[in-house]
């Protein structure tokens, strides 16, 4: 009984971690699993690009035994040096910092009185940022109205990543055609397909034969959209011989998230061809 009574308690506060180090009430950013490596501590979110704002939040607490009878005014500042020292230990994945422009976050927050934490929201614009990019937005408490601010937990590094508007889950159907296989060349349907970013209006795709297969040969293949005119080109790392059918309409259509891809590769006796209908399903 006495451990599911602790296990309970753990879930219900898995958003706030106390802070030990201090003998004192302080106030603090709370995250679940504090660094043990000397750096930040650090919250992660993932983003997909979208022209309306992306809604974020984090908590402020007030880490005592008992309440406070008053409001508690925190300010809070962005602080590139936060960050830096967070880089100094994490040399094999730096963060870049959020630019100014791709975000709003209150510089003062209250906890209001009889209470313990106030919940801080971010908005970030998601299109201002690049998906071949790992971000960090490093917050800092400043001040508290006079209360102490936790050593250990009064800084936090919120690790941004960022999806194109076009990576997800999708549903795929379509045709491909093997010269001189008549096993591997036909129609397919019913596959599901992740496409995962790379960069800002591209995706990553794997083609399939008829049996649903892994096409070699085409490695590093993309799915890239013109954002002016959803034009799509199809292009391979692998490959230099693969481009678009020229008479097909390649092209995404975002009212109903879907790519119309058509494209060839290898010259006779080698060709191949493909046409494939991808449709948006859910996020990865």
């Amino acid at each position: 009984m006495l451990c599911v009574i602790s296990l309970s308690s753990c879930l219900k506060n898995k958003n706030e971690q106390p802070d030990f180090s201090a003998t004192t009430p302080v106030v603090e950013i709370p995250v679940g699993s504090p660094v043990g490596d000397g750096s930040v501590n650090s919250l992660s979110t993932s983003l997909i690009q979208q022209d309306a704002p992306s809604d974020y939040f984090y908590y402020i607490n007030y880490a005592a035994a008992s309440t406070k009878a008053t409001d508690i005014k925190v300010t809070l500042s962005v602080d590139p040096a936060i960050l830096a020292k967070y880089n100094a230990v994490h040399t094999d994945a730096p963060l870049t910092i959020v630019p100014s422009n791709a975000f709003t976050m209150p510089t003062t927050i209250t906890i209001p009185a009889n209470t313990r934490r106030v919940e801080v929201p971010v908005k970030f614009g998601s299109t201002a940022l690049d998906p071949a990019l790992s971000y960090g937005l490093p917050v800092n408490i400043t001040d508290a109205s006079g209360e102490v601010i936790s050593k250990n937990f009064g800084a936090v590094v919120i690790k941004v990543a960022v999806r194109n508007r076009y990576d997800g889950k999708y549903s795929l159907k379509g045709y491909v055609f093997r010269e001189g296989d008549a096993v591997l060349t036909g129609n397919f349907k019913n596959l599901s397909k992740d496409l995962s970013s790379n960069g800002a209006n591209a995706v990553n795709f794997a083609q399939v034969w008829s049996d649903g297969g892994a096409v070699g040969g085409i490695d590093g293949l993309t799915i890239s959209v013109n954002l002016a005119t959803n034009k799509v080109t199809m292009k391979s790392t692998a490959n230099a011989t693969l481009a678009n059918d020229p008479a097909y309409d390649n092209r995404y259509d975002p009212a109903t998230k879907t790519f119309y891809i058509s494209y060839k590769w290898g010259v006779s006796p080698s060709s191949r061809a493909a046409t494939d209908t991808l449709t948006y399903v859910s996020a990865r």
